[in-house]
């Protein structure tokens, strides 16, 4: 697209795109340049993965909402929050739900669909896309930085498409046909609280002898077409324990001078394990090879985003992945909002052989 008057354009990677004020007078214009260019810069979100304006006059941590609904005119929408319940209700249920399943990405609601993100550790997270774990997810994420953090803490990025590309292609094969599994077994026995809000949500619940919770999410494709594309892009939510200790060795062997690394808490405390099944829930193997495999190649095409105070990032939530990676938190303050429910399922992949259909008729 034709850079818009007032702003310049820097193509950070091929993924990323950002847009800067062409000089001081235009730093209060952000709302007045998106409203002229909506389409544009949604375009450009759904054919590279991220969109970031950067050097505007911050909109602040309470106007951010109505920003992304009133100037970019995006429905909000969180997965973890589908039923839009107020924020001290959706606390409420989150802190509940970290007691239950032994762990929680530490995240606080500011309003129905906004969320103030987790503190940085000195651990890298499994790359993911968001509500990786739920067929019902966002299409969209939009992130505001209020404060950087005091030291690294940034946020990588990757474009999934592109590290399905570059996959062997016996594991482009499998994640093709497969579908990404994740049983969880709860921290402590349920008590009847338990058992009724379980009800409610949108796993499957067994209960073993000693009492503990068997929970089942239903099976997600682990790649899919990301919409209005052709291009493939892999689905991962690396919050497993039995993942944990690749993306560990995967972070240690791409990122390098950034002190020592330790294995994230979340998927640690968090009794859950990811497999790869099949269309029947047949497990097709996950093996650790692969998972490491998978981490690294997505590593290795990280763009780790420095968060400068007032920068917006506009990200596709089905071509891009992100996780946060190690650093000093200081102050800082990192607010997301989901939009755009979309039902993954709808876009899976055709099951059909790409080497054969490759040969000509």
């Amino acid at each position: 697209m034709k850079t818009p008057e007032g702003m310049t354009h820097h193509q950070l990677t091929p993924f990323i795109s950002m847009y800067t004020p062409a000089s001081e007078s235009d730093k209060n214009k952000l709302s007045e340049f998106i409203a002229d260019n909506r389409s544009q810069f949604m375009d450009v979100l759904q054919s590279r993965g991220c969109v970031v304006f950067r050097g505007f006059t911050p909109v602040g941590t309470e106007a951010f909402e109505d920003f992304v609904t009133d100037t970019l005119q995006i429905d909000s929408w969180n997965a973890f929050n589908s039923k839009g319940t107020p924020k001290a209700v959706a606390n409420w249920l989150r802190k509940w739900s970290e007691k239950v399943l032994g762990a929680g990405d530490y995240r606080r609601y500011l309003g129905k669909a906004t969320v103030q993100l987790g503190p940085v550790e000195n651990s890298i997270q499994g790359p993911h896309v968001e509500g990786g774990g739920l067929i019902k997810r966002s299409r969209y994420l939009t992130l505001y930085c209020d404060e950087p953090g005091q030291e690294r803490a940034e946020t990588g990025m990757a474009d999934f498409s592109s590290v399905y590309q570059q996959l062997p292609l016996a594991l482009q094969e499998k994640l093709r046909s497969g579908w990404n599994e994740y049983l969880y077994t709860t921290s402590r026995p349920l008590k009847l609280l338990d058992k009724i809000l379980l009800r409610l949500s949108p796993m499957s619940c067994s209960i073993d002898e000693k009492g503990f919770g068997l929970i089942k999410g239903a099976p997600c494709p682990a790649v899919a077409i990301v919409p209005g594309t052709d291009d493939i892009a892999v689905q991962p939510w690396a919050f497993a324990r039995n993942a944990n200790p690749q993306v560990l060795k995967a972070a240690q062997d791409v990122f390098s001078g950034r002190g020592e690394l330790t294995t994230d808490s979340t998927a640690d405390a968090l009794n859950m394990r990811w497999d790869v099944v099949d269309k029947e829930g047949e497990s097709q193997g996950w093996s650790p090879q692969e998972q490491y495999t998978l981490f690294k190649t997505i590593f290795s095409n990280a763009h780790l985003m420095e968060w400068q105070k007032g920068d917006i990032a506009l990200v596709d939530n089905v071509r891009m992945g992100h996780w946060r990676m190690d650093g000093i938190q200081g102050k800082r303050r990192l607010i997301q909002i989901q939009s755009t429910p979309i039902d993954i399922t709808e876009h899976t992949v055709p099951d059909t052989n790409p080497e054969t259909d490759a040969l000509p008729a």
